[in-house]
């Protein structure tokens, strides 16, 4: 879509792999986060709301649609400091040819931080209900 109304990557070729695997990364520590969380439900529906809370401050207290500069400044404290900024941050960085700084190593440091946490809870809770 972004393409069919004008954008242009800016960054290059491997600036636009290396933004494509931060959102990959970060994906793949997400899917960990709800695998828990659905391990933990009831039901599917039990745990589409409850995945509903954690997703909706990431995404809409983010960097995503609006610039954190214009937010609350309680807002723009966690806002800052949320895995979703530093992802969207970086990966748009690496595609408008913009120095990344330290943008791409706190998303691969949210990533990984994610995995190792819910990674191991979700294998437990599966083998639990197996």
């Amino acid at each position: 879509v972004a393409v069919a109304v004008g954008f242009r990557i800016h960054g290059g070729v491997l600036a636009f792999g290396a933004a494509l695997g931060l959102i990959l990364l970060f994906a793949f520590s997400m899917s960990w986060l709800m695998a828990t969380v659905g391990l933990r439900s009831p039901n599917g529906e039990a745990a589409q709301a409850a995945t509903f809370p954690l997703l909706f401050p990431l995404t809409f207290a983010s960097s995503a649609f609006v610039d954190t500069s214009y937010m609350p400044g309680w807002l723009q404290a966690f806002a800052n400091h949320q895995p979703v900024t530093a992802t969207v941050d970086a990966a748009r960085d690496l595609v408008l040819g913009q120095p990344v700084g330290w943008g791409a190593i706190a998303s691969i440091a949210w990533s990984v931080g994610i995995v190792a946490v819910f990674a191991p809870l979700a294998v437990r809770h599966y083998r639990r209900a197996a």
